[in-house]
């Protein structure tokens, strides 16, 4: 049953209609002079194909069955809503983009973290992660933006204080010499995986925008430039690579790695970002690179499927 549970996740992907792997282009309606719509388009999400609960939050669905509310889940619905809001001004993604709002501080912890593996049962990697810091931070950021409650803004950046303190210490960031790495996912060694380190950098931007801090624009520089140096490690001369451990984008990563650096370009004009991104394209439109990277991809999921929690 439990190879059938992944099978039926892993075809759902293919045939596009995974709830947790909807397209993700750059976002709609977002600006790098004050708090707008959100950098990565997640109005997607809202068209939640999933389990939801009585108010109409997304719930994903563990490998034993279990309906669960997963943070990532609830606060990237929360910034879909709030975008289609901006464009369609429709109460009902306004009232939906409160109730996730509502999710994520009733369910943020005192330290101002939200419990993402614990919370599924992992047994391999640390309760929280840098995405999700950055994320719920760029939603209650909004909600401050709306509102004009300080609340928000104070439960903000404890998630990013958290956020930005060291692995060793529990939170979710690897300082290295002058490098800032913001970790997805915390365990024993480094992850680094792309796409949850830039959704992190997102929630930096937006809490230095919120509150001019020095102390966040430091960091966000920080990392910024470490990003900036460690690019080519993502590279492997044909596609992307999803982390720094040797494994390969799908291709709905390497298609959202390609979205997240042109916004990262747009907002701090860094000819890197706009260089690797126009790379990455012309990986997607060569036919023998896409096909050797579905290969490579298909190989490296036979033979180390990893840990799968979440089916839905």
């Amino acid at each position: 049953m439990r190879y059938v549970r992944i099978l039926s996740k892993y075809l759902r992907i293919l045939l596009g209609k995974s709830a947790l792997h909807v397209n993700q282009g750059i976002g709609k309606i977002y600006s790098k002079e004050g708090i707008k719509g959100y950098y990565n388009d997640l109005t997607l999400k809202v068209n939640w194909h999933g389990e939801t609960d009585k108010r109409g939050l997304p719930m994903n669905v563990k490998m034993d069955g279990e309906k669960i509310y997963f943070p990532t889940t609830v606060i990237q619905y929360g910034l879909g809503n709030y975008d289609l809001y901006l464009l369609t001004k429709q109460d009902i993604y306004f009232e939906q983009f409160w109730k996730s709002v509502n999710w994520v501080v009733n369910e943020q912890d005192e330290l101002g973290g939200w419990d993402v593996f614990e919370r599924i049962g992992s047994k391999k990697f640390y309760k929280y992660s840098a995405m999700t810091q950055g994320e719920g931070a760029s939603l209650l950021i909004r909600a401050f933006q709306e509102s004009g409650d300080e609340e928000f803004v104070d439960r903000a950046k404890k998630a990013i204080d958290l956020m930005l303190l060291p692995v060793e210490k529990g939170g979710t960031a690897r300082y290295v010499n002058d490098k800032l790495f913001l970790e997805e996912v915390v365990e024993s060694k480094p992850v680094l995986i792309l796409n949850g380190w830039i959704f992190a950098v997102f929630g930096l931007y937006d809490i230095f925008k919120a509150t001019s801090d020095g102390r966040y624009k430091e960091a966000l520089q920080r990392t910024l430039d470490t990003l900036k140096d460690e690019l080519y490690k993502y590279d492997t001369g044909y596609w992307s690579y999803y982390d720094q451990c040797g494994n390969l984008a799908s291709p709905f990563y390497h298609k959202l790695h390609i979205a997240l650096l042109e916004v990262l370009y747009e907002l701090f004009n860094t000819i890197e970002f706009k260089t690797v991104k126009e790379k990455w394209e012309s990986y997607l439109s060569n036919k023998f690179k896409r096909t050797r990277a579905f290969i490579v991809k298909a190989y490296q999921k036979i033979k180390e499927p990893g840990e799968v929690v979440l089916i839905k």
